[in-house]
């Protein structure tokens, strides 16, 4: 498994750098995903059949970048 990996999303137009970092933890793969100007959060495998955001609380996002997100990570994984 890697360490982590980069991959650019859009968001509204904009070229967004993502630095994703697998972490296999007891319950689960959970991904820690970090982008400039959002704070860090955490997606995993869900009963949406697709990744979506870890509860944290306070956390606000637009869904745009949390499908943005599970899609880089899907395709990530489809090649690796």
């Amino acid at each position: 498994m890697a360490t982590n990996f980069s991959t650019h999303i859009i968001l509204d137009g904009k070229q967004l750098l993502a630095v994703i970092v697998p972490q296999l933890r007891k319950n689960g793969m959970h991904y820690e995903v970090n982008i400039k100007g959002y704070p860090r959060f955490f997606m995993l495998w869900s009963s949406l059949d697709r990744y979506d955001v870890a509860k944290q609380e306070g956390l606000k996002l637009p869904y745009a970048l949390v499908l943005a997100v599970s899609d880089a990570i899907e395709a990530y994984d489809a090649n690796h």
